[in-house]
Formats: C-alpha cells, sequence, structure tokens
C-alpha cells in the first residue's frame, strides 16, 4: 500500500474515533452529545498534531538517511575510482620507481616521434645511468638500491615539465623525453640540481648520473633503434668519471631523411 493511502486511511481512523461518539450521543441527548462531539474534537485534533509531528519526524529521519546513503554512494565511487586508477598505473608504472615501466615508456616515445614529426616540433631525448650502481646494491643491500632509484626518478620528475615523461628502462637505466625543446642543456641543469638536492634528505648519500642528450631536430622518420645507439653512444663517453656529466648529440634534418631513405 502507498504511503498516500496510508496518510488518507490514518486521518479517516482519526475522525471516526474522534466524531463517532459526539454524533451518537447528539441522536440521543443532543445538549450532551454537543459536548462528548467538542471533546471528541479535541482529542481528534491533539491526536492529528501528534500524527504530524510524527510524520514530520519520519520525514527529518528519511532525508539523514538519503543524505547518509548519498555520502556512502560517493565514498564507494572514490573507492572504485581510486583501485581503478591504481590497476592502471600497476599495467603502466614501475613498482620501484613509480615513474612509467619500460613498455609503456617507450610506446608513448613513439607516439611522440610520429605526432612531433607530423607538426615538425623538435624532441629531446635523456639517456641517464645510474653511476655505480652496482657498488650501492653491493654495500646497501637490495632496499638500499631501490631507494637509491626511486630518488633518481623523483629527481628526473622534478626537474621536468608536465608535458615531458621519465621511464625506467633497465634496472639502473632511466629515459626522459623533453617535448618541444631544442636545448635540452636546461634540463639537464635542473635534474644535476634536483638531485643534489635529494642527496640532502635524510642523511641519503649523493647519487651521480651519466647522461646521453640527444636534441631531435625533426622527429619524422626517425627510429627508436637509431635514437637509443646515438644516446648510448654519447653516455659512453661520460659513464664512469665519478660525478655527473652530461654528452650531447643532435639528431637533424639530414639523421631523419637518411633514416626514411634506408
Amino acid at each position: 500500500m502507498s504511503d498516500d493511502k496510508k496518510a488518507i486511511l490514518r486521518i479517516a481512523a482519526l475522525l471516526a474515533v474522534g466524531l463517532s461518539p459526539g454524533l451518537a450521543a447528539l441522536l440521543i441527548a443532543p445538549s450532551r452529545g454537543a459536548a462528548i462531539a467538542a471533546a471528541g474534537s479535541a482529542t481528534m485534533g491533539i491526536a492529528f498534531v501528534m500524527w504530524t509531528q510524527r510524520l514530520v519526524a519520519d520525514a527529518h529521519h528519511l532525508k539523514q538517511r538519503e543524505s547518509a546513503l548519498r555520502g556512502e554512494l560517493a565514498a564507494l565511487e572514490e573507492t572504485a575510482a581510486t583501485q581503478a586508477r591504481e590497476l592502471r598505473d600497476a599495467r603502466t608504472h614501475d613498482a620501484a620507481t613509480g615513474v612509467l615501466n619500460r613498455p609503456a615508456f617507450l610506446r608513448r616515445l613513439d607516439e611522440t616521434i610520429s605526432r612531433e614529426g607530423r607538426s615538425g616540433k623538435s624532441v629531446a631525448f635523456l639517456l641517464v645511468d645510474v653511476e655505480g650502481f652496482k657498488a650501492i646494491n653491493i654495500e646497501r643491500g637490495r632496499a638500499g638500491g631501490d631507494a637509491t632509484l626511486k630518488r633518481v626518478g623523483r629527481a628526473l620528475e622534478d626537474a621536468t615539465r608536465g608535458t615531458d615523461y621519465v621511464g625506467r628502462l633497465t634496472g639502473d637505466e632511466f629515459g626522459v623525453v623533453l617535448n618541444d625543446c631544442n636545448d635540452p642543456g636546461p634540463a639537464v641543469d635542473r635534474i644535476f640540481r634536483a638531485l643534489r638536492n635529494e642527496s640532502g634528505k635524510d642523511g641519503a648519500p649523493a647519487v651521480h648520473v651519466a647522461i646521453g642528450a640527444v636534441a631531435i631536430e625533426n622527429p619524422a622518420g626517425v627510429e627508436l633503434q637509431e635514437l637509443f645507439q646515438l644516446a648510448e653512444s654519447a653516455l659512453a663517453s661520460v659513464r664512469g668519471k665519478g660525478d655527473s656529466q652530461c654528452a650531447r648529440r643532435t639528431l637533424g634534418a639530414a639523421a631523419a631523411a637518411a633514416a626514411v631513405s634506408s
């Protein structure tokens, strides 16, 4: 039965309870019946007020319950969104450092080269190697090695812009893509400063990196294999120096044209 029908039945019952004695008395003794009718009306009025108060209380309770249910639903939706985001990040991000994992980074790099090749915008690629990482693992153990990688990943992200991205390629090697960038020098300087800042946190020892930087003047036709070979060559020239250093190469329009024809 609907709430409206129940309300009508309640009112009818109150009318019957309040008026029936008075009506009966009016038929038998009109003067006395008027008094009984008045008393019945008063009783009905009191009952009606009590019933109205009950309805108001019920409505207030329902409103509170509705508000609580809305809050619970919002919390469930937020939890579901968080779990979906965590699942997505688990597929695309490195667990130890929080940056992109190798497959996700290479896929995004390939998309960047294709997109910027059509638009004609330059791109810079950094191949970053943590100096002395094997010794760090031996000296501080696996946990210490992971902490070092996490600091490097954080420093790389802190030194880049929102349009750039960072990925972990191998055990101690990272990749950085600088979108719409002609000169990677300022970004490299920011990376070195960020690493110095990270080294001072919580008594963490200094961490140095070697960087092979490649400025891609014309991304059209560039192959990832060619790009990595050039970056590896630059990286090899400064690896093992003991402090943070960078070697730069340029992948110009001539090299891109050669890549297209080969």
